[in-house]
């Protein structure tokens, strides 16, 4: 309703004054059709009573009218989107803490696949042409995009002239099939070598939150703006100091299925001078080196293919700058299902414990191998499962990650050292672990904007698609390596 709209005078002196103006949002009614198709459907700013001590049940008591909470659809326990609009349009995106732009599959890409609905800058109206195009690698494969400005909004915020990337082509498996079309990064920082606001800048959001309900199929939230009060976080949250400057990386030790009393013993990895934990919510599983796996799994028994042992596996132990974490086996276990395949080159090439044969509903552990290194020593990755048991916060003023128990509909409570209360939360262990569609796995993202050089679009500059999968580390993987030590170093 015109009513509704602040006038175009206040609107054009606040944004010269390098304020977010956030629209109006007129009341409407919404067909139940449409809500039924929404990937965010009940995205809601969140009020709380005042207050800095937690209730009597624990409930935090969260203060701030800015903080917006949008949902992250599940898809095959692999992959959470929500929605965004770019240009006008709606579409689907991973928000991804392991890498910092915003990439979008477009209608540039005459030879991708389109399963979901991808950005036409024909259809917007405030689209800007910058002509860039730069090779960007992800864990998955890399892509060919180009750069452009358009304006962005998460539920309520708003980001005019938005800087992103335009996907022209690509080898990403995941994208041909997935249920999102965007790459929506949340890293800490600038992308490597770019003075581009990120999506958080511009926003002017320093703070967020990432957490994963348990339940098969169920989804997750992002919360964008504190989610307590800071003296409840001081005193019930566990705290990771952030020592990189463009990753949510931390150090990380004692790797281990025993007691931490006997972590310094044999085949415990990260013993020593530990190594480097990036907290990822774009990967799907826990990626880890593969001799650290190698170890591993000479501290558990074999998993049953039916899982009829899962009660009786370990739960996992880990270190993170000082703090106990744990993950009982629901989180580290899952079962394979789908369809069966008999490609050589695929996503089950990535994992880590890939069976000999490969069947459909099997058990198995959730593991995806990554080598890479960093003077932090080898690097981690804690993927989604990490975030079914632990409300994440990010924080990038203070440069820290906070971590609370994920309580009922991802509220986040006290942290308990000792992880006894996570074991009891999987009381439906007999329900079984979480199904997982390997082709749909989305591996780990840590994306770099690594050749700005690329003049045309070329078969030369992209790596078959085989070639990719063969190998655990894809080509550019070295590159990141060495980002990623300067960036802990």
């Amino acid at each position: 309703h015109p009513a509704t709209k602040p006038g175009r005078a206040a609107t054009a002196a606040r944004e010269r004054a390098g304020h977010r103006v956030l629209p109006a949002v007129p009341m409407r009614v919404v067909g139940a059709a449409t809500l039924a198709g929404s990937l965010v459907g009940t995205g809601r700013a969140l009020l709380f009573r005042r207050g800095d001590e937690p209730s009597a049940n624990h409930e935090p008591l969260v203060t701030g009218a800015r903080t917006y909470r949008q949902e992250l659809r599940n898809f095959q326990n692999v992959q959470y989107f929500g929605n965004f609009h770019i240009g006008g349009q709606e579409i689907s995106g991973i928000f991804d803490t392991g890498s910092f732009e915003l990439l979008v599959r477009s209608t540039r890409c005459d030879h991708c696949a389109h399963p979901t609905a991808p950005y036409d800058r024909t259809k917007s109206k405030t689209y800007t042409k910058n002509g860039t195009v730069a090779k960007h690698v992800y864990g998955s494969g890399p892509c060919i995009s180009m750069q452009g400005y358009d304006n962005v909004t998460v539920g309520p915020m708003v980001s005019n002239n938005q800087s992103f990337w335009e996907i022209i082509r690509h080898q990403i498996q995941a994208l041909d099939s997935a249920k999102f079309a965007a790459i929506v990064g949340i890293g800490p920082n600038f992308a490597y070598g770019n003075t581009d606001k990120t999506l958080l800048m511009s926003f002017g959001v320093t703070e967020f939150s990432v957490c994963l309900k348990r339940g098969h199929g169920e989804s997750g939230y992002l919360t964008w703006g504190p989610t307590v009060p800071e003296t409840y976080k001081n005193a019930h949250y566990a705290k990771a100091r952030v020592l990189g400057k463009h990753h949510w990386v931390s150090k990380m030790q004692d790797v281990t299925f025993g007691p931490l009393t006997q972590a310094k013993m044999p085949f415990t990895p990260c013993t020593g001078t530990g190594c480097a934990v990036i907290i990822d919510s774009g990967t799907s599983l826990i990626a880890a080196p593969g001799l650290a796996l190698q170890q591993l799994s000479k501290q558990i028994e074999p998993i049953m293919e039916d899982c009829s042992n899962l009660h009786l596996l370990p739960t996992l132990r880990f270190v993170i700058d000082g703090t106990e974490f744990t993950l009982p086996p629901k989180a580290y276990v899952m079962r394979v299902v789908g369809h069966k395949t008999e490609e050589a080159d695929s996503i089950w090439d990535v994992l880590f414990f890939k069976p000999k044969v490969r069947k459909v509903h099997m058990c198995m552990p959730a593991f995806m191998q990554i080598d890479m290194n960093s003077q932090l020593g080898p690097v981690w990755i804690m993927g989604m499962p990490f975030f079914r048991y632990y409300h994440t916060t990010f924080d990038r003023t203070t440069k820290e990650m906070h971590f609370a128990r994920a309580g009922k509909d991802c509220t986040p409570q006290p942290f308990e050292k000792g992880g006894t209360q996570l074991v009891s939360l999987d009381s439906d262990l007999e329900e079984g672990p979480m199904d997982m569609e390997p082709e749909a796995m989305v591996p780990p993202s840590l994306s770099s904007q690594i050749d700005t050089s690329v003049q045309s679009i070329d078969s030369e500059c992209l790596v078959p698609a085989r070639a990719v999968a063969r190998y655990r580390q894809p080509p550019g993987w070295h590159s990141r390596a060495r980002e990623l030590l300067r960036d802990v170093g």
